[in-house]
């Protein structure tokens, strides 16, 4: 690899994180979090995975950054241990911005407010809303506001030298579906009778002042227009204050009439998908900023971003990559035409036996990339080939004129590194590119 002197991707589940490390030994954490509680074969809980094999494997690093592109669990699960267990862990953190439509709505963010007020705590549903709402208040208090950064599209940010910049979410006319767009309209309409007391006017109103507070907070931490600590400070005060009187009005909202209806719109498996989908579509794509031809600085993360993203974005991407992260684990409902077109040396891709989603589709496997994978449980072509996708791929870091991964040092002889600089990382072992090899000794990483 180039600036970046390697990258690991650890095996925690159905989960994401990546580690991207550099020659002066310094990390960026993209995502840290999954929807397993306990490692496959194995007793170990993945908090205690992140506590005795993340924690420790970059506990040296000069400096720790960490970019959450959304805000699902199995992104951000492994981030709020972090930020409890010590507070300086990391010295930036990255979260997206969030977006409005043309009409200036933050629909994610008015739809997790009526998932906060009205439904119980305790789910992920209802967990993941208050992630959203509540991140700015755990980061301020964890390393403050001057070291939080709200990225859109249009932002850049730097590691190691290197500009990345931020082609998706969108911060103004974000393109909601409609769907999504009437959900949240049919839930203010629940609310809009003028015989329902004091309570529903009440919510509407703090619902949209929250917004429009938070929305400011995510202007005035933007790495382009950061505004003054003591600004952020005043604004994070005012969202928090907001939120408080929306959790005490919940007990007396959902008693008004209107609440079963609104708790059944919530309720309903199309609802919940819908709502996946579009913080999906709103996760952080970002890449590496070309100053001139194509490089192995060429990266491209891209969270759990849906086809309908890179429509978005096409414009905006390299016709090759030399490190492209299948979006939303490499499952079929993420799968963009666009990618036939688009050339990539090595190709990250994270899953595990818990797949909801589904399971790593086959036209990754078909790619002439070499895949990097953290799980073959799910994956379509080891089910029906019984073997690694990667045996007859050919590799250009063995030698210049490139040979069968098979002849990779790390593969073939059991040497500590390979040419690539990638790794799969497991609670056993440290991998190349094979997800059916032998394991390999784990090796200790000091950045």
């Amino acid at each position: 690899m180039s600036v970046l002197d390697w990258l690991e991707m650890h095996n925690l589940e159905f989960g994401e994180c990546t580690v991207l490390g550099s020659l002066e030994g310094n990390i960026l954490m993209v995502d840290c979090g999954s929807m397993n509680v306990k490692i496959r074969d194995s007793d170990m809980e993945v908090t205690d995975y992140v506590e005795n094999n993340i924690v420790p494997r970059y506990f040296d690093a000069k400096e720790r950054s960490f970019l959450l592109t959304h805000f699902h669990r199995d992104h951000m699960s492994g981030l709020r241990y972090l930020l409890k267990r010590d507070r300086g862990f990391f010295q930036r953190v990255f979260v997206p911005a969030a977006s409005v439509n043309s009409e200036g709505r933050a629909l994610l963010i008015e739809f997790a407010l009526y998932v906060f007020a009205f439904l119980g705590r305790q789910s992920e549903y209802s967990q993941m809303s208050v992630g959203a709402l509540r991140i700015f208040e755990r980061l301020h208090y964890a390393l403050g506001l001057d070291h939080v950064y709200s990225l859109g599209r249009g932002s850049q940010f730097d590691f190691e030298g290197v500009a990345y910049d931020v082609l998706w979410p969108a911060k103004g006319d974000y393109p909601f579906s409609q769907l999504f767009t009437d959900i949240v309209d049919e839930l203010d309409v629940c609310l809009s009778s003028p015989f329902l007391g004091r309570g529903a006017p009440e919510f509407l109103s703090l619902k949209n002042q929250f917004c429009g507070e938070y929305l400011r907070l995510c202007q005035l931490t933007d790495p382009q227009k950061r505004g003054f600590l003591g600004d952020m400070e005043e604004t994070l005060a005012k969202c928090k204050a907001l939120l408080d009187k929306i959790e005490a009005m919940a007990p007396s909202l959902q008693l008004i009439p209107a609440a079963q209806n609104i708790i059944e719109i919530l309720s309903r498996p199309a609802v919940r998908e819908e709502y996946a989908n579009a913080q999906n579509m709103a996760s952080i794509v970002f890449q590496n900023h070309r100053t001139r031809e194509a490089s192995l600085d060429d990266i491209i993360m891209t969270g759990d971003a849906t086809p309908e993203t890179f429509d978005e974005i096409a414009e905006d991407l390299y016709d090759a990559y030399y490190i492209f992260k299948a979006p939303h684990h490499g499952t079929a409902s993420s799968w963009s035409h666009l990618f036939k077109d688009i050339l990539k040396s090595h190709i990250l891709i994270s899953n595990g036996d818990y797949h909801a989603a589904g399971g790593v589709c086959m036209e990754w496997a078909e790619d002439e990339g070499i895949k990097h994978c953290s799980n073959n449980a799910a994956c379509a072509w080891f089910q029906e080939k019984g073997s690694c996708c990667n045996r007859t791929s050919y590799c250009w870091e063995i030698c210049e004129k490139g040979a069968l991964t098979l002849r990779c040092p790390k593969v073939s002889g059991g040497a500590r590194d390979s040419g690539c600089g990638i790794y799969v990382i497991s609670f056993q072992s440290d991998k190349g590119c094979f997800c059916d090899g032998d394991e390999m000794p784990s090796r200790s990483r000091n950045p």
